[in-house]
């Protein structure tokens, strides 16, 4: 039709069109708002239209600035895959060229080859070069990749090797005189530029001024002079090691710079492209809603304080356990996982005080037997601690009997200082607690580890828990481990890589399991008013720490305990509530803001905050060389939340059980509907106060009831 018509628009020009038509429609709403009263009903309708049809604008001039972007980003990649020998399917959707640099690389025979590298967003490629005539032609801007089109006439390149980022570490440098020389360096560039803005105030004066500039001239050019001497004489600080994960297994190349600016931004690259290339490979689904739960109040001023899921040993169905507390009694609502959907099934009270943690202990198996007697392999283990029970727990308990066998237990530790010991399959509303643990201090945490219970106490104490000869808990006798004090106490424990970081006021205590001393300890913050208030472990050499009364999240390498990243997450949290609340509670609640939760589980970081707003980051991959990442996680709002603060995060895991269940015909009813939850989910659950829907207004509408501060929710994700 365009061939027939030449006169009128073509297909492109028609397709456009309609995009077009976006940007008029703002402009003739503006207009209908100019003219329209503000107490008409339409005013307000214009509004939330003008609103609507500005952020699809602001959407279509990113999308098709992106557009041109990505097909820039095509034609570059096409571009070296010309230049580059051997270099085949490089042209992909995902990837972009990031920069070119001629280097020297040491040989085997200890020469050095001229060699060229090409960075891209997920691969670097190191190549040799093949002059077609003279010398070799460089670049101008070696990160400009307009500059390739002058390199493909000038130079020819074949690929010698092409390794994933994934693969390619920089070597940190061990000579403390080669990080020596870097800070003269450094301190010197300083001093040039200092001296150079004092050259150009100088000029302005009115005043006699010549001594002034001659004396400043004077310092420059010596500067200058020694700046230039260290460059020379410091050919180190060009030099680059980088470790390659092949094939062959791991090789180690020297690569030289010409100098040691191009080192440093080409280090600085390869860096942030990691850390990218990190953040982009999360292409995990989102979190599935399940829904929100209410859990009506019993009493009044009921709240969420802990939850933990229970242990089954391959037997039956998975339960967890919701501490609530209003000061005064402490009660455990069990949330029944099956049949589904979730139902909380009972809430009962168990204690006159407020339960400040709860943790699911494993049964003694003969592998996690701690006895080390040898005459203990042949022994079953029974993991009540009936064996060896305090003097306040009823006679009948002291006898043990089948049920008690194997069995795994729940301990909640409450502000009075005890420690209420269950079977994770008791039924509380029948069944008092089979062991009870009196401390003289407020119970904060309680972990397991290594086969002991670890139990740290308000006095600055952590009361440590063996098994007896019978793999039952030896209850009446504890280890004592002073960590802390009375007025710096161990208010969070994390088990990491075998020891426990254990939350002293503002810093970390690193506790050895094996001889219960502390073998470590840093700063989390200098300032001394704030203390630690969640810990979360991800992956072995990652463990981010929140501080009470801060709205910024840490995450530290677990090796070396350097600070990783530093996440600020009011902006996303101030994102979330722009929609959905009124402007005087947003204010509240962002000066107020502080993390209140951490979860981490299935690769990505769960943050409950005290607006109610919960959030995710994914886990950046930690090996044990990483270093301070240039670039912070993103992070990302959930559109589900609470309308108070989110007062734990917990997860468990919804597998059918794989073992045949021993419980009687007449338990066996709900197998079948266990079979409805598929195998090896993770269900991640919140609890907080309300239920709020961040989407705004119109999307919660009907769940109004929910949104209420007299009514504690439980807000369930399928991930």
């Amino acid at each position: 039709m365009e061939r027939e018509h030449k006169g009128k628009l073509g297909l492109d020009q028609l397709l456009i069109k309609p995009v077009q038509k976006i940007p008029r429609y703002e402009l003739l709403i503006q207009r209908l708002l100019k003219h329209t009263d503000s107490t008409h009903p339409d005013f307000e309708l214009l509004q939330a239209a003008l609103k609507e049809v500005h952020e699809l604008v602001v959407k279509i001039n990113c999308t098709e600035r992106e557009s041109l972007e990505w097909e820039q980003q095509q034609t570059t990649l096409r571009e070296v895959q010309a230049l580059v020998e051997g270099l085949d399917g490089i042209v992909t959707n995902d990837r972009a060229f990031v920069r070119h640099d001629l280097v020297t690389i040491a040989s085997n025979q200890g020469t050095r080859k001229e060699r060229a590298l090409f960075l891209f967003s997920d691969l670097l490629v190191i190549t040799r070069i093949k002059r077609r005539s003279g010398t070799i032609r460089k670049p101008s801007t070696s990160s400009c990749p307009n500059s390739l089109v002058g390199l493909l006439e000038a130079n020819k390149y074949k690929m010698i090797m092409r390794i994933p980022l994934d693969d390619v570490e920089v070597m940190k440098a061990k000579d403390e005189n080669l990080r020596r020389m870097a800070r003269e360096v450094d301190h010197l560039r300083e001093d040039c530029a200092t001296l150079t803005q004092l050259q150009e105030l100088a000029a302005t004066l009115h005043g006699a001024k010549q001594q002034l500039e001659d004396l400043i001239k004077d310092m420059l050019g010596q500067a200058q002079r020694q700046l230039a001497e260290r460059n020379a004489a410091h050919s180190q600080l060009a030099c680059l090691e980088l470790t390659l994960n092949t094939q062959t297994g791991i090789e180690n190349i020297s690569v030289m710079f010409a100098k040691p600016d191009e080192r440093a931004n080409w280090e600085e690259s390869l860096n942030e492209a990691k850390q990218k290339l990190a953040l982009s490979a999360d292409r995990r689904p989102c979190p599935e809603f399940a829904g929100p739960l209410p859990v009506r109040k019993t009493r009044a001023g009921l709240q969420f304080t802990c939850a933990a899921p229970t242990l089954t040993n391959g037997q039956g169905s998975r339960d967890v356990w919701v501490c609530n507390s209003d000061g005064y009694v402490g009660q455990v609502c069990v949330l029944s996982l099956t049949p589904e959907p979730p139902q909380v099934t009972s809430c009962n009270g168990v204690c006159n005080a407020r339960i400040l943690c709860v943790a699911g202990i494993p049964a003694c198996t003969q592998s996690s037997s701690s006895s080390d007697e040898s005459d203990s392999d042949d022994i079953p283990c029974a993991d009540t601690g009936s064996l060896t029970l305090g003097g306040d727990v009823p006679s009948i308990d002291n006898v043990t009997t089948e049920e008690d066998v194997n069995q795994a237990t729940m301990w909640l530790g409450t502000e009075d200082g005890c420690i209420h010991v269950y079977n994770c399959n008791d039924n509380i509303r029948t069944k008092k607690n089979k062991i009870k643990i009196q401390h003289n201090s407020s119970v904060h945490c309680i972990i397991y580890l290594d086969n002991k219970v670890f139990v740290s106490l308000a006095n600055g104490d952590i009361a440590v828990y063996t098994r007896d000869h019978m793999g039952g808990w030896n209850t009446p006798v504890s280890t004592t481990v002073s960590v802390g004090t009375v007025a710096t106490p161990v208010t969070k424990m994390l088990p990491v890589s075998g020891k426990i970081w254990c939350g002293c006021h503002n810093s970390v205590k690193i506790l050895n399991t094996q001889v219960l001393d502390i073998e470590h300890s840093f700063a989390v913050s200098e300032d001394t008013s704030l203390t630690v208030s969640c810990m979360a472990s991800s992956g072995g050499l990652g463990v981010w720490i929140s501080l009470h009364i801060s709205a910024v999240l840490r995450l530290f390498h677990s090796a070396s305990y350097e600070c990783l990243t530093d996440i600020n997450i009011a902006p996303a949290v101030t994102k979330m509530l722009t929609t959905g609340c009124d402007v005087i509670i947003r204010q509240h609640k962002a000066a107020l803001l502080r993390v209140t939760a951490l979860l981490a589980c299935n690769e990505l970081l769960w943050i409950g905050t005290s607006a109610g707003v919960l959030l995710t980051v994914p886990i950046p991959h930690i090996k044990p060389s990483t270093q301070r990442m240039s670039q912070p996680p993103i992070v990302t709002g959930i559109p589900h939340g609470h309308t108070g603060h989110v007062r734990f995060l917990t997860c468990v895991e919804t597998t059918t059980p794989s073992k045949p269940d021993p419980r009687p015909n007449s338990l066996k009813s709900s197998k079948n509907q266990q079979n409805n939850i598929s195998r090896g989910k993770l269900l991640v659950i919140s609890g907080g106060d309300g239920y709020e829907d961040f989407r705004g207004p119109q999307a919660s509408a009907e769940l109004q009831a929910g949104r209420e501060d007299s009514t504690n929710h439980l807000l369930l994700w399928k991930v």
